[in-house]
């Protein structure tokens, strides 16, 4: 069992408490979510729900409803290995997420491999399973969690690679007498600037989310490089414009804000966040 190790630090610790907390920001953030069965993939933040909370349930609001969300998030703890996923049972106050085992097998022979340390405390992952739990309600559902302690290109290449065919084919799993096809979606885990000054975390997030919405990837991380920029998920975000470009899915913005925009008293430094779709045509 993968046990939640930010409950009571970004969201709230009981059942009840984080219920009301994800109804309030899901009402907040209705006018910016653009819901669509077409929506494969979003870019959410990951911070405390105080600050990126509105953010994080624009973009969840908007996805798909799916059989699994791969949940692709970075690694800040240096724990574990490089590129890694989760196998566990995950554990929120609103219950627990089952795993997706059948996408295991897919990874087999490549750079990603199941590393339980890589997740156990690393909070990129866990806080958008609330999110989608707040949003499945009693609907069925599993997570398939990978963290990316390497973010460079030749890494988001190997996990694209794999993700790709999943995305573009039919997986179909038994259910009964038949056989169903499996609806899958991706969730790239990000916040963008970190303490920065706000003007700076405007204009320097704006010139990233240009390039994801033109989906070259290569002038994604040449801006990344160029600017050292703070953005911390850059590797999962990377993965779903390249699974994007392969299935034909546009990317629209849903919302930017700061961490100030939560504060009664504005800080020199923030830390900015973006809610973006990936949508088929």
């Amino acid at each position: 069992m993968r046990e939640p190790v930010v409950s009571g630090l970004f969201y709230s610790p009981d059942k009840d408490g984080l219920s009301k907390e994800l109804d309030y920001l899901s009402t907040e953030a209705k006018n910016k979510a653009k819901y669509s069965d077409k929506t494969i993939g979003v870019i959410s933040p990951h911070a405390g729900y105080i600050f990126s909370g509105k953010t994080a349930a624009a973009a969840i609001d908007s996805i798909m409803e799916a059989d699994v969300y791969i949940i692709i998030g970075s690694n800040h703890t240096g724990l574990g290995e490089a590129l890694a996923f989760s196998q566990e049972t995950w554990k929120t106050p609103l219950g627990e997420v089952e795993t997706d085992k059948m996408l295991a097998r897919y990874f087999d022979g490549t750079w990603i491999v199941q590393s339980e340390e890589a997740h156990v405390r690393e909070h990129s992952v866990e806080v958008i399973v609330p999110f989608l739990q707040h949003k499945m309600r009693d609907k069925p559902f599993k997570i398939f969690p990978i963290v990316m302690g390497d973010q460079n290109k030749a890494a988001a290449e190997a996990i694209a690679e794999v993700l790709i065919p999943i995305m573009k084919e039919e997986v179909y799993i038994k259910k009964d007498n038949y056989e169903e096809k499996l609806k899958i979606a991706i969730v790239a885990s990000s916040d963008f600037s970190h303490y920065v000054p706000e003007e700076f975390a405007k204009e320097h997030d704006e010139a990233i989310i240009n390039r994801i919405k033109t989906l070259n990837v290569d002038e994604f991380y040449d801006f990344i490089d160029k600017y050292d920029s703070t953005i911390c998920g850059y590797g999962p975000i990377a993965v779903l414009m390249m699974v994007a470009n392969a299935i034909g899915a546009n990317s629209e913005l849903l919302e930017y804000r700061t961490s100030n925009e939560e504060r009664e008293a504005r800080e020199a430094e923030v830390v900015g966040y973006a809610a973006m779709t990936f949508t088929k045509q």
